[in-house]
């Protein structure tokens, strides 16, 4: 079983997972394409949702 801190990333972690810059992260959770859990001030990334993302993103042309 995942231990529970690590069902939530922080938008450095999920930069780092995605190979992308903090800033394309910043971009996609302001456009909606990806949904965060927000925590007093924190934002985090729910593991489960950056997978659905990606595997939304398999397959598409550039």
């Amino acid at each position: 079983m995942t231990p529970a801190y690590a069902l939530l990333l922080t938008r450095k972690e999920a930069a780092k997972i995605l190979c992308v810059s903090l800033r394309t992260v910043d971009e996609l959770i302001s456009n909606g394409g990806i949904l965060v859990v927000r925590i007093g001030r924190s934002v985090r990334i729910r593991l489960s949702t950056l997978e659905r993302f990606i595997e939304a993103k398999e397959g598409e042309q550039p």
